[in-house]
């Protein structure tokens, strides 16, 4: 975690679950580096990531 205040952050990558491949949260980058999961429910462990896709 960085000393630097947390001031903006922007989704980089979605979670998925490895299961059900289900979107279950966002991986945020914030300004001063940090990452941080914003999950939509409860937290899981068996995860992927997967970039997230730009619109055209």
């Amino acid at each position: 975690m960085s000393p630097n205040t947390r001031l903006t952050g922007e989704p980089i990558l979605r979670i998925l679950c490895k299961k059900t491949d289900t979107l279950v949260g966002y991986l945020y980058q914030w300004n001063n580096g940090d990452l941080q999961p914003a999950w939509l429910k409860e937290a899981m462990t068996e995860v992927r990531y997967e970039p997230m896709v730009k619109a055209a």
